[in-house]
């Protein structure tokens, strides 16, 4: 994921999590926040609860390339939360769960890429 892309800042990530759109499924958390740009910013948190750091790591890894080809709308400041569990599951179930709650948020709106 490009560094234009990433989102950083202990201020803007607690305004989302404040004040932010959230939607949950077993797997992951996303918030989401209009950020007046035209590009979105994504950041991903997997806590100790998910596993070891190779685990989480992995399973960031992951998150991101199924963000990269989802094809987001932008405009948009977006926190993707893994929850415990996550860190098991494999790459197509990360990829229906993220894509379910990008399109339920109304962040994307076709099918993600192949």
């Amino acid at each position: 994921m490009q560094r234009h892309h990433r989102l950083t800042g202990n201020a803007r990530i607690s305004e989302i999590h404040q004040h932010g759109q959230s939607i949950a499924n077993r797997l992951l958390v996303v918030r989401a926040s209009a950020n007046g740009t035209d590009q979105s910013r994504f950041c991903f948190i997997a806590s100790k609860r998910v596993g070891n750091a190779v685990v989480r790591n992995r399973l960031k890894r992951r998150l991101r390339e199924v963000v990269r080809l989802a094809g987001c709308e932008p405009g948009w400041d977006v926190i993707l939360m893994a929850r415990r569990g996550a860190g098991d599951a494999d790459y197509g179930k990360l990829e229906r769960a993220a894509h379910d709650l990008l399109r339920r948020s109304k962040l994307v709106r076709a099918e993600p890429q192949r």
